[in-house]
């Protein structure tokens, strides 16, 4: 089992590192496209700006997929504030969403 998480744990650390920093994301009225990949409104249940302190530093797409639920983008207060006047007219914004103990352990560890 500890073998299993080991492997897990490295393929996600690698998959981290060697991801580009910055993505390409289109937002038209039909759909959100995050790279190469489309999420059709009715695919996504809800979105939600994380801060920390008073920055925005995360949009977080939760998805209505059987296998991935997240969808976490970095932002800024700039793209958050457009943004913020964008995606209510298509999806529902969950206000109340934060970090869990693991995405904070990973921030504060910068992994």
């Amino acid at each position: 089992m500890s073998f299993i998480v080991l492997l897990i744990s490295g393929l996600v650390f690698y998959i981290e590192n060697n991801s580009s920093d910055n993505i390409n994301v289109e937002i038209t009225e039909l759909w959100i496209k995050v790279s190469e990949y489309f999420y059709d409104y009715s695919k996504i249940d809800s979105f939600a700006f994380i801060y920390e302190w008073e920055n925005a530093v995360v949009l977080r797409l939760n998805l209505n997929k059987k296998w991935i639920k997240l969808v976490d983008l970095k932002i800024d207060n700039n793209v958050a504030l457009e943004l913020k006047e964008i995606l209510p007219h298509y999806i529902k914004e969950n206000e109340k969403e934060e970090f869990g103990f693991v995405d904070k352990m990973i921030r504060i560890l910068k992994l």
